[in-house]
C-alpha cells in the first residue's frame, strides 16, 4: 500500500534511493535536506533512511497543492 501524502511505501524508515526515485530527484539532494535538517534521517549500516512522518510533514509543508494523480478530480 501506498502513502496518500507522498505516495511512497507505508513504512517508517524509507530508504533515499526510494524516496530519489518516487519523487524524481538524486538522493544527494535528499541527504542534503537530512543534513539541514529540513526533513529527518537517521544512518543504518551506512546507509541513510528517511523518516516516513517527516517526510509527509516536508511535503505537505512546502505543497502549494499536492495530490496524487489518481485523487485528482476533473
Amino acid at each position: 500500500m501506498r502513502c496518500k501524502v507522498c505516495g511512497c511505501p507505508e513504512l517508517r524508515w524509507l530508504r533515499v534511493g526510494t524516496v530519489a526515485q518516487q519523487f524524481g530527484c538524486t538522493p544527494k539532494v535528499l541527504r542534503r535536506l537530512i543534513k539541514k535538517g529540513e526533513i529527518d534521517g537517521v544512518r543504518i549500516g551506512g546507509e541513510w533512511r528517511i523518516d516516513h512522518q517527516s517526510l509527509d510533514d516536508y511535503v505537505r509543508k512546502d505543497s502549494v497543492r499536492f495530490s496524487l494523480p489518481e485523487a485528482r478530480q476533473p
